[in-house]
C-alpha cells in the first residue's frame, strides 16, 4: 500500500482525521488567497476605528492602531506556512545529507553521528530546544 493509498483509507474511515485534514487544507488555501479575499490592507492604520468590534467592514474587529484583524491573520498564515515548509525542507535535506554520509562513510563517522549527535538531541526536550533557538535567533523571521 503506497502512501496515498493509507491517506486515503485514513480519511474514509476517521472523523478526526477528515475534520483535520479539512481544516489544514482550509488554512492552506486561506494563506494562499490572502490577497484576493483579505478584506483591507493587513498594515493600514486606521486611528479613528481602533479597538473597533467586528463588523461587516471588519470580520474580526480592528486592533489598538486600528488595523484589520482579519487581513493580519490572513497574511500572517502566509508567513507561517512559508516558515514552516522552509524549515521541513531544511530539517529534512539537512537529515538526509548527514544520515547518507553516516552510513556510506560508516565507521567512527556512523558512531559519532548516532552515539553523539543524535542522542544530544533526543536527550534534551523539544520545547527546550525551541525555546534554546528562539532565543539565539532573536526577534522576527
Amino acid at each position: 500500500m503506497n502512501g496515498f493509498a493509507s491517506l486515503r483509507a485514513f480519511l474514509r474511515h476517521s472523523l478526526l482525521g477528515r475534520a483535520g485534514f479539512a481544516a489544514a487544507a482550509l488554512l492552506v488555501l486561506a494563506a494562499v488567497l490572502a490577497p484576493w479575499i483579505a478584506p483591507a490592507d493587513p498594515s493600514a492604520q486606521n486611528l479613528p476605528a481602533r479597538l473597533s468590534p467586528p463588523d461587516r467592514s471588519h470580520w474580526m474587529g480592528t486592533d489598538e492602531l486600528g488595523r484589520d484583524v482579519a487581513s493580519r491573520v490572513l497574511h500572517g498564515a502566509r508567513v507561517s506556512l512559508f516558515v514552516a515548509v522552509s524549515v521541513v525542507c531544511g530539517c529534512g535535506l539537512t537529515g538526509l545529507a548527514i544520515g547518507a554520509l553516516a552510513g556510506y562513510a560508516g565507521g567512527w563517522l556512523d558512531r559519532f553521528t548516532n552515539v553523539i549527535l543524535i542522542n544530544t538531541f533526543l536527550a534534551f526536550p523539544g520545547v527546550l530546544l525551541a525555546i534554546a533557538f528562539a532565543a539565539f535567533l532573536g526577534p522576527g523571521i
